[in-house]
């Protein structure tokens, strides 16, 4: 489960996400987690295929854009929703062992996904 961090130490998610720094990828049978520099920082859809290469499977956001969330849906790796909570990775785990993260899909990401900060989609999917 890739999760975006605001710095290499950070242990809390980050409300970026194409913008994030870095990621936790957590393995969600064991809790371990490493932490990789965000090649494709600022490059939104290009994270999927990013977190992809390092082995992620899925991913949680607190804001995502529509792009960003297809290129995921694209490469067949599920997304989930914080709902606007700043988890720690801790917490992140354990929300995906008790089931009470929300996945997106057809009937519920438009609702779900918010690009952040007031702003609209700018990362160029509908190019």
């Amino acid at each position: 489960i890739a999760i975006p961090l605001d710095s290499k130490e950070s242990t809390t998610l980050s409300k970026l996400y194409g913008k994030a720094p870095y990621f936790a990828l957590l393995d969600q049978f064991t809790g371990d987690f490493t932490v990789v520099e965000n090649e494709a920082v600022g490059k939104g859809p290009k994270s999927a295929d990013f977190l992809k290469s390092h082995g992620a499977t899925a991913t949680i956001f607190y804001h995502m854009g529509e792009g960003v969330y297809k290129s995921f849906e694209k490469n067949s790796m599920d997304v989930y929703c914080a709902n606007y909570n700043e988890y720690s990775l801790d917490e992140v785990y354990q929300n995906f062992l008790n089931g009470s993260v929300t996945k997106l899909d057809q009937s519920n990401y438009e609702k779900l996904l918010d690009p952040g900060e007031g702003e609209t989609c700018k990362c160029g999917c509908n190019d």
